[in-house]
C-alpha cells in the first residue's frame, strides 16, 4: 500500500473520495481550506490513483480525526487502517496526546475500525449528522496517540 502526505494538488481526488463515501461530501474548496492550515495532517493512498485518504487537525494536545474515506471499490482492503497508522505516527511526531473524533452511529464499518484501534466512546451528539433520511447521532470517541496495547492497529 502506497501512502504519502496529501497536498493542495490532491484536492480534486479528496473531494471525489469524500463525496463517494458520505451524503454531504466536501468540495475541492473545502479541502483546499483544510490542507492550507498548519494544523492539518493529511495522508492519501493508492497505487496509480487515489483510493483512500485521511484528514486530521492538531488542536492543542489533541489530534482531531476529521475524516477517513475510501473509494467504494477499495473498501475492506485495509486502507482505513493504514491511513490511520500514518496519521497516528504524525500525531505522535507532533507530540499530540489524545485522538478525538465523531462518527455517525450508523457507520458500522468506521466504528469497527476505530474500536479495533483502541478508541472508546466518550459521548453522543444527538442528531449531529444530516443524512438523506433525516439526522443521525454522532458517537464521540477517543484514545491516546501512539501504540495502544491489546488492540490491532495503531
Amino acid at each position: 500500500m502506497s501512502l504519502r502526505p496529501a497536498v493542495l494538488s490532491d484536492t480534486a481526488d479528496l473531494s471525489r473520495l469524500h463525496t463517494a463515501s458520505f451524503d454531504d461530501g466536501w468540495t475541492h474548496d473545502d479541502f483546499a481550506t483544510w490542507l492550507s492550515r498548519v494544523e492539518a495532517m493529511a495522508v492519501i493512498g493508492g497505487e496509480r490513483e487515489a483510493v483512500a485518504f485521511g484528514l486530521a487537525l492538531a488542536a492543542g494536545a489533541d489530534a482531531e480525526l476529521l475524516t477517513i474515506a475510501t473509494d467504494p471499490d477499495g473498501r475492506r482492503a485495509g486502507w482505513g487502517r493504514q491511513i490511520f497508522h500514518a496519521l497516528d505516527a504524525e500525531a505522535l511526531n507532533r507530540g499530540l496526546e489524545r485522538w478525538v473524533l465523531e462518527v455517525a452511529r450508523n457507520n458500522l464499518p468506521a466504528i469497527g475500525l476505530y474500536k479495533s484501534a483502541g478508541f472508546v466512546e466518550i459521548g453522543v451528539r444527538k442528531a449531529y449528522y444530516r443524512t438523506r433520511d433525516g439526522r443521525v447521532d454522532a458517537l464521540v470517541m477517543s484514545r491516546k496517540v501512539g501504540p495502544v496495547s491489546g488492540h490491532k492497529g495503531a
